[in-house]
């Protein structure tokens, strides 16, 4: 180890003001973005339940189509979206509310990291969390896995604040946050294994107690969409596909765990880099800019490198990970966290019906950073590679700044047309599409006999049921 006085890292105080620094650059970022957000078919589905209820007092008791078929069960994803709605009527209020969402996260997830990194641990937390491209791409549009970093930041502090003993109040926050998080997206189910595979470590203890009553509350509020459910059987998910899929076949469990590398690194979805700053920039600028931006994001993909060293790491010892033995410091208690989520993560893509997709592991990317952030703040405290570290910090950070302003110009939820575009054309125009700005912001075509949203009654007609939904075709492919 280094002397103190001769160590690279910032002073615990220069530390702090550079994680707040990075903290409202990313900030800013994200509200730019946000201003920036389009509207395709899943946020026209998404923007319809919330409309429906403020506007005319109408609850839609379950979410989005899935993948599978079906709907998401529960009416939280019509709360969700409506509450920011009866404050603002724009489309993009809601994705303000995911923002806001994203940054209560972080704030929680420092606020546990604390007591296990030193703080140049949390700059390092704050680079490749904060401002990771994928979270931050994922925190500024309207979508039903954009919600989900909040509740897989309440699973790490209530895991946390039972590391020693078990307690009603976290435990009944734990299985609170995994039922809300079920009324957005299925993937949830990842958390709920990696929640198993905690408790059968002795990672964490369950206040079976406190666990049982936020069951109860999370079962309750499924009772209106279980009625409507009843009504109408075609609004039941997950009606296509087969458990162990991924185990069966490989490459989807391949894929899925290649997510796990991906989310802590600087390589993103071919999507999300499918790049058009012509309506940003113009045709002159995006002539010469879109090869260079997208053969830098491309050559960028190498950084996968990194957590896949980080988890060599990790489990360069296999054997510490089978014994049941609770972790003997606040460090060890990340990394055997971190471990709980990865070994959850090949359980659920091995079971999963169908072939996991980019955005249906997001519960688990503020695990899947810890590794690297481990292994790059004991790199930076060795002689040998301290300064090497610290430089590459700064490069990584550097990096992702320009890979953020590249997507915040270019990518398709953040640009009105182009090549890829989430716009879509509807069969009809609708009071909704002028009451919240969506025409304003980016007019989208009306096409006799094109798409329409699942639940907003079409001109002479009522709300129509999930079992005759469509996936919104202007959203992330399915």
């Amino acid at each position: 180890m280094l002397p103190l006085s001769r160590r690279p890292v910032p002073a615990p105080a220069a530390a702090r003001r550079l994680r707040r620094g990075l903290f409202a650059a990313g900030l800013a970022l994200s509200a730019w973005m946000v201003a920036r957000s389009q509207v395709g078919g899943d946020q026209l589905n998404l923007l319809a339940r919330g409309w429906l209820l403020v506007a005319d007092g109408t609850w839609v008791p379950y979410g989005n189509p899935t993948s599978l078929g079906g709907a998401q069960p529960g009416g939280l994803t019509s709360l969700l979206v409506a509450a920011p709605l009866w404050l603002w009527r724009d489309h993009r209020a809601a994705a303000a509310l995911v923002l806001l969402t994203h940054v209560a996260a972080y704030l929680l997830l420092d606020r546990v990291l604390r007591r296990a990194l030193t703080p140049w641990g949390r700059v390092l937390f704050a680079v490749l969390y904060w401002l990771n491209p994928w979270r931050l791409y994922f925190s500024a549009f309207l979508w039903n896995p954009n919600w989900l970093f909040l509740p897989a930041a309440v699973h790490l502090w209530s895991a946390w604040a039972q590391r020693e003993r078990a307690r009603f109040g976290p435990s009944f926050l734990h299985v609170l946050a995994l039922g809300a998080a079920f009324q957005l997206h299925a993937s949830v189910v990842l958390l709920g294994i990696a929640t198993a595979v905690l408790v059968a470590r002795r990672t964490m203890r369950l206040h079976w107690g406190g666990a049982v009553a936020a069951a109860a509350v999370s079962a309750a509020s499924l009772v209106p969409w279980a009625l409507a459910a009843g009504a109408d059987a075609g609004s039941l998910p997950a009606q296509k596909g087969f458990l162990g899929r991924g185990l069966l076949l490989v490459q989807p469990l391949l894929k899925g765990l290649l997510y796990w590398f991906r989310y802590a690194s600087l390589s993103l979805g071919k999507r999300v880099i499918d790049l058009d700053f012509a309506p940003s920039l113009g045709d002159a600028a995006d002539r010469w800019l879109e090869p260079i931006a997208e053969g830098l994001l491309v050559a960028l993909g190498l950084t996968v490198v990194v957590p896949l060293l980080a988890n060599a790491r990790l489990w360069r010892r296999p054997r510490r990970w089978v014994r049941r033995r609770p972790a003997a410091s606040a460090r060890g208690w990340v990394r055997a966290y971190a471990a709980a989520c990865f070994a959850a993560a090949v359980l659920a893509f091995a079971l999963a019906p169908t072939t996991i997709m980019m955005w249906q592991a997001l519960l688990v990317l503020h695990a899947a950073v810890l590794p690297p952030v481990l292994w790059a703040e004991a790199l930076a405290r060795s002689r040998r590679w301290g300064r090497t570290a610290v430089r590459g910090a700064w490069a990584w950070t550097a990096a992702s700044f320009v890979c953020l302003l590249l997507l915040a110009l270019g990518s398709p939820h953040y640009r009105c047309g182009g090549d890829a575009t989430v716009r879509l054309a509807l069969r009809h125009d609708h009071p909704m599409l002028h009451q919240l700005g969506v025409h304003r912001s980016c007019p989208l075509p009306i096409a006799p006999g094109s798409w329409w949203p699942d639940v907003l009654p079409e001109p002479g007609g009522a709300v129509r049921g999930a079992g005759r939904a469509v996936r919104g075709e202007g959203g992330l492919p399915p």
